[in-house]
């Protein structure tokens, strides 16, 4: 079913972006497309009114499909030349099993969004099994994070956690080894070769002094 929204004062819309941080917001016509070229469920497909008849027929599951002006398309994505397409995701959150990944990476109170976003994208490119979220940091769904990951969002599982402690705690609970890093080396640095697996890398020393001890 196809809804037509032209106005940017339309309710519907005003309670999509009310609630727009509880979503994963896709902006842009490859982006879009190549979402709708997987198999998973696309919540909401905003299709602009004059590029509604070069869709091709999705392979994604597609909830409601709105057709909306270029007004409402600038309002939704925040970008000064409104695209043609964008798709609201509903991610679920993976729960990671320490046990089975060889290597996890932890990122600790990442503020940045940009940063998170080019993570993603380089631990989708190394293929690495999981990524770990942990403190205050950038939420994923950001969409500075969304922007730098791009569909790596869809690639990489991750889990939330609330702080280090918690991270950390769910790792060993696993029998993981944990083992801090540093951007220098010091007196207490293990060889490589050494390395146990599975294992958890937490990737935040300021907020780690306290677990040296899991090395």
């Amino acid at each position: 079913m196809k809804t037509d929204i032209v106005s940017p004062a339309n309710p519907r819309l005003k309670e999509l972006l009310a609630a727009r941080e509880n979503w994963f917001f896709f902006a842009g016509d490859k982006l879009v497309r190549d979402l709708l070229a997987r198999s998973l469920r696309v919540d909401k497909l905003l299709v602009r009114t004059d590029l509604d008849a070069d869709l091709p027929l999705p392979r994604a599951e597609v909830g409601e499909h709105w057709r909306v002006s270029p007004r409402v398309m600038a309002k939704v994505s925040g970008m000064k030349s409104p695209p043609g397409l964008a798709a609201m995701l509903a991610l679920p959150e993976t729960r990671i099993d320490f046990h089975r990944c060889r290597v996890v990476f932890g990122l600790v109170g990442v503020q940045d969004p940009g940063n998170l976003g080019t993570v993603f994208r380089c631990a989708s490119a190394f293929n690495l099994p999981a990524l770990a979220l942990a403190g205050d940091g950038a939420r994923p769904n950001h969409p500075k994070v969304v922007r730098a990951a791009q569909t790596a969002l869809l690639d990489v599982p991750f889990q939330l956690f609330r702080g280090p402690d918690e991270l950390i705690a769910a790792a060993q609970a696993a029998a993981a080894r944990v083992y801090v890093t540093h951007s220098r080396p010091g007196g207490g640095q293990l060889d490589m070769k050494r390395m146990e697996f599975p294992c958890l890398l937490p990737v935040s020393y300021t907020h780690l002094r306290a677990h040296e001890t899991v090395l």
